[in-house]
């Protein structure tokens, strides 16, 4: 058993015995239907994220020496739901072997619905926020909303996660937003924008300490595992 398999199975036995709200994908075996856009079915399940999020900060506290310190929230969730009133809280979890990357979290309730959005250190940019959209149409059951988030922390704790924020650009409305975002996970990357083609070199020459030929006044956070 690898040293993450160790970790994720002591958040799995804390989690457990947190009562969280679980629910199958809806739409394992039906198509979406088109009252299910817009629509939010018991926006309170979503505190499984919070529960979940509460299992791997008291793991990462406890075992590895994790800190925890209040952080300044930088915004609101894109997807927040207009009218309804938010909150929001953010943390700063910070690992103490050198070279590790900041992890700012902020945990968010809109109408209900608990989010939370992940960003480095100071960073105004976030890389993950989850749900992704709370809709109906968009829900995959809870087993594939926890395994997103944790496959973000993962990612951070192991090393392996890249994020390169694009020169920024004012968009229609007159926002300063990054021209385009590569977030790369444990396994996967993914693009948000109009960005270099040449994605998955880019992520490999970061990761490798190469020069990966960004466009001037890229942004590019990668650091060394939390946990060894």
């Amino acid at each position: 058993m690898s040293i993450i398999d160790e970790v994720t199975a002591s958040v799995d036995a804390v989690f457990s015995q947190l009562d969280a709200p679980s629910w199958p994908d809806p739409h394992a075996e039906r198509r979406t239907v088109e009252e299910e856009y817009g629509r939010v079915t018991h926006p309170g399940r979503f505190r499984a994220l919070r529960l979940r999020l509460e299992a791997w900060r008291e793991r990462l506290v406890d075992d590895w020496g994790v800190e925890l310190a209040e952080s300044s929230v930088p915004r609101t969730h894109d997807a927040d739901l207009e009218g309804e009133e938010s909150t929001a809280t953010a943390s700063l979890w910070t690992s103490p072997r050198e070279g590790t990357l900041p992890l700012r979290v902020t945990v968010s309730e809109t109408g209900g619905v608990t989010c939370i959005q992940l960003g480095i250190g100071d960073d105004a940019v976030d890389f993950g926020c989850l749900p992704e959209c709370a809709c109906d149409a968009c829900d995959a059951g809870s087993a594939a909303l926890l395994a997103d988030l944790d496959a973000f922390l993962i990612s951070v704790i192991s090393g392996n996660l890249v994020v390169v924020i694009g020169p920024a650009v004012v968009d229609g409305s007159g926002l300063e937003r990054p021209s385009f975002l590569v977030v790369a996970t444990e396994e996967d990357w993914l693009l948000q924008g109009e960005g270099p083609a040449e994605t998955a070199e880019i992520v490999d020459a970061v990761r490798s300490g190469d020069d990966p030929h960004l466009p001037a006044g890229c942004v590019v956070h990668h650091g060394a595992p939390w946990i060894a």
